[in-house]
């Protein structure tokens, strides 16, 4: 019979795709439901024979929030799976985690990446994933691409490497059966590319010429704390700004080469994959 795997956030962006792709490739899946940061019961894995963690909780805000909800409620479900028998979990983090890093996003998943070592799992580092319309960061930057004018920042010249999901998908599905693996393995294609040429990218397959007025960072910033300290959030956060301002400087992609992997090119895509 083959193997069972539970998948944490199957409804999300990345989550979905790793079920859907799971499933095709024979194995059992279990859209495992759960609430980050509540106790997760041990009875509910059992019988899983891979756990694939997906899910995150971007409603929590500061430090507190994301250590309450993602690095404990990590540790709760992996702990819940460790005693129901669960043989291989895989953590799908993000390459903006890495030692140094400014962002909380990034040091609550280098948190629950060690974690998730303790317990003897795989972590997946995605770069930026797109592929699926409207969806994710992906889908948010399509979206404000359509203004007028768009303000970037530091004239957009932060170097990020893409991933396709599908790619992204077929990378999780392969780690179930891996042995052992010493380090995070970079699910991206290893080109890097910068920001502003994303925009543009994006742009002109919407058929437009992108315009934009370029803003200090550390002005933008300011402005994004400023409102979020009221309640007032957008869809591009200060800490998403913090990741983007302070990219890892060092992604491994010989790791990701040596099992085998193959991520496509974002410049080589199809524009249908990049609405």
């Amino acid at each position: 019979m083959s193997l069972l795997c539970a998948v944490t956030g199957a409804g999300g962006y990345i989550g979905s795709r790793c079920e859907k792709v799971l499933r095709e490739k024979g194995r059992r899946t279990l859209k495992f439901p759960f609430i980050l940061g509540e106790d997760v019961d041990p009875r509910g894995l059992e019988g899983v024979d891979a756990l694939v963690h997906c899910a995150y909780d971007f409603k929590a805000l500061g430090w507190e929030g994301v250590e309450r909800a993602n690095v404990l409620g990590s540790k709760k479900l992996f702990a819940a799976a460790r005693e129901a028998g669960v043989r291989r979990i895989v953590f799908i983090s993000s390459v903006s985690a890495f030692q140094g890093c400014a962002s909380l996003y990034g040091r609550g998943k280098l948190l629950v990446e060690a974690m998730a070592a303790e317990f003897g799992g795989v972590t997946i580092r995605p770069g930026l994933t797109y592929g699926e319309p409207g969806r994710g960061m992906f889908g948010a930057l399509c979206r404000i691409a359509r203004l007028p004018v768009l303000p970037v920042f530091d004239g957009g010249r932060q170097p990020m490497v893409l991933a396709h999901v599908e790619d992204v998908a077929r990378a999780v599905e392969k780690s179930i059966d891996w042995k052992e693996v010493p380090a995070p393995v970079t699910a991206a294609h290893h080109r890097q590319i910068d920001f502003i040429d994303i925009l543009r990218t994006i742009a002109r397959n919407q058929g437009r010429t992108l315009r934009t007025v370029s803003i200090p960072s550390r002005l933008g910033l300011r402005g994004l704390r400023s409102v979020e300290a009221f309640g007032v959030t957008f869809g591009f956060r200060s800490d998403s700004l913090e990741s983007m301002l302070h990219p890892n400087p060092a992604c491994d992609f010989d790791l990701p080469n040596k099992l085998g992997l193959a991520f496509r090119d974002f410049l080589d895509v199809n524009p249908a994959a990049l609405e």
